[in-house]
């Protein structure tokens, strides 16, 4: 007879254990890369789904563009509203050749690329230079990484002005590091 206080739980090859045991160190010690990383991503599915079933990404978006820019019209750092990471970014012409602008990127993609994207707006705002923004709506996770970049285009080269490296940690967003471009004193020879 099962002890009806001990909480059973199905892992990857249908093994079904107690919550202590799947907890264990040697469980873990015991499984395959292939098996660990099976299990890595069903617990991502789950909070990624549980972030979607608990959000109204049409409010979420909305509250990104009230709240996610600066007074020069660059983005706030990103938050996070009930498991979905709210991206602003912005686009604003210094003239006909140059602008600032700044976006969330994860790895190899920008927020707007991102495969788990939930909603994505564009508004452009009227006056005499062009003034963009954007808010991105992504699922986090327990160790997202991205970045904040801070760029400013001239004549057609982007030069970052600054990084921000963000991790979610305990479903809260976390500074790793701040990055700044290096000043040199001229050309290496």
């Amino acid at each position: 007879m099962s002890d009806p206080s001990v909480k059973m739980v199905k892992v990857p090859h249908s093994i079904t254990m107690p919550d202590d045991e799947f907890l264990s160190d040697e469980f873990f010690s015991s499984k395959s890369d292939k098996d660990l990383s099976a299990m890595m991503h069903l617990i991502i599915g789950e909070q990624q789904k549980r972030a979607l079933e608990g959000s109204e990404p049409d409010a979420l978006l909305e509250q990104g563009f009230k709240d996610g820019f600066k007074p020069n019209g660059l983005p706030h750092d990103p938050w996070i509203v009930d498991g979905i990471l709210i991206c602003p970014g912005a686009v604003n012409d210094r003239s006909a050749t140059s602008h600032d602008c700044g976006f969330v990127a994860f790895d190899e993609h920008w927020c707007w690329e991102h495969p788990d994207i939930v909603l994505d707006d564009v508004r452009y705002i009227d006056g005499p230079k062009r003034r963009q923004r954007s808010v991105s709506l992504v699922p986090v996770f327990e160790g997202l990484e991205f970045d904040l970049v801070i760029s400013r285009s001239s004549a057609g080269q982007h030069k970052m002005r600054s990084a921000t490296a963000f991790r979610v940690i305990d479903g809260c967003l976390e500074v790793v590091r701040n990055r700044a471009p290096k000043k040199s004193s001229g050309l290496r020879h």
